[in-house]
């Protein structure tokens, strides 16, 4: 059934281990060495937000940069471990895209994190299962690799992620994590004056989503929230994806964007919110425009975790060149940023679906850990 409260629910959402601020970890390593570091681990307003990507400047002479970007998403191996591998490395390349890394200059970096593959009939029956879904994982690093033309610059594998632990009464069980692929991209930046951070930046400009939101919840954030799995990873098509990013690119290297946010782990609702939140700014936004959400329910196009997609804020005096540049492609203006610090969703001029202070939503993103610590 279909939740009532959305509001509620995004605050949930975002005090989630998987997605709340964990910004205390991040500051514990240093990243000014040589002051060459461009876009920080760390941005917004208040350089309390996470960056899709850091950009480093290794040669102080030189304008030209490098992104780096991790990605990690385990959960979706509970359907399919060739979805959960291709989701990863586009995740991944998205993020160094986002800052402004360079599509035809990317590389990655692979690192299989499994439970152990042998069989024993006792010890680990399903282990040619866990050999299966390493096969299947294989077939879409290779595929997506090959579609992205991202040679892979070295690799570290974790095959053993397997424990046994002590159980209430005395006896030990076994214990063993999804099969994952954590995955690092990077990319060339050709100038660093040219990057871009994800924050919203005024009140007025245009907010706009570009690639199209499916039904595609399984393993994702809002059902395991709810306590399913679901059917439907994300997927990625390469063909169409390629040529978004390519757009992309092209539109940041023109400076026609003023922000730019891969989304990822808990959907657009989730990722429209830390926009905001990074900018301190307000956000109106109509999900009757969002690509794709018109044939979705409210839960699906605002939690849904499918590939391929970014939120871009624009300057009105951008609009018409940043949409000739996406002629042709999914994405559509869906709102914009507001002076008045309130985050609302709306489903055209019938229902409000979300009206939340959106310093009120930091606190809820950053309360969790911080109580922790």
């Amino acid at each position: 059934q279909e939740p009532r409260d959305h509001g509620a629910l995004l605050r949930g959402l975002l005090g989630r281990p998987n997605i709340c601020a964990r910004n205390w970890i991040a500051r514990q390593y240093y990243h000014e060495v040589q002051g060459g570091s461009v876009v920080k681990p760390l941005v917004g307003k208040g350089r309390d937000v996470p960056s899709d990507a850091a950009v480093v400047r290794p040669i102080l002479e030189s304008r030209r940069g490098l992104a780096v970007s991790q990605a990690l998403n385990p959960w979706y191996s509970r359907i399919d471990t060739y979805d959960m591998t291709a989701a990863t490395i586009d995740e991944a390349l998205r993020k160094v895209l986002a800052v402004g890394g360079d599509p035809a200059h990317v590389a990655g970096v692979d690192n299989f994190c499994w439970p152990t593959i042998q069989y024993h009939p006792e010890q680990n029956p399903d282990g040619k299962y866990k050999a299966a879904q390493l096969v299947r994982s294989n077939w879409a690093l290779r595929d997506i690799c090959l579609a992205f033309e991202i040679p892979l610059l070295s690799g570290k594998d974790s095959m053993y992620i397997d424990g046994n632990l002590a159980g209430p009464y005395g006896e030990r069980r076994k214990v063993s994590g999804l099969p994952a692929l954590l995955f690092t991209a990077c990319s060339l930046v050709d100038d660093i004056t040219l990057c871009v951070t994800m924050d919203a930046k005024t009140p007025g400009d245009l907010v706009y989503v570009l690639g199209d939101t499916r039904n595609e919840l399984g393993g994702g954030e809002y059902y395991q929230m709810m306590g399913a799995v679901g059917l439907h990873a994300p997927k990625v098509t390469e063909e169409s994806f390629r040529v978004r990013y390519e757009a992309l690119h092209g539109v940041l290297r023109e400076g026609l964007a003023a922000s730019c946010h891969a989304v990822a782990r808990g959907g657009l609702a989730v990722h429209l919110a830390l926009v905001a939140m990074a900018g301190e700014t307000g956000m109106e936004v109509d999900l009757e425009a969002v690509p794709g959400g018109t044939s979705l329910t409210t839960a699906q196009t605002l939690y849904s975790e499918s590939c391929g997609r970014f939120i871009l804020t624009v300057p009105r005096d951008n609009r018409r060149a940043f949409e000739e540049a996406f002629a042709g492609q999914p994405g559509a203006f869906v709102g914009e940023v507001t002076a008045g610090g309130r985050f609302r969703i709306t489903r055209g001029d019938r229902e409000t679906v979300v009206s939340e202070d959106v310093m009120e939503l930091k606190s809820c993103w950053k309360r969790p850990f911080e109580d922790l610590i």
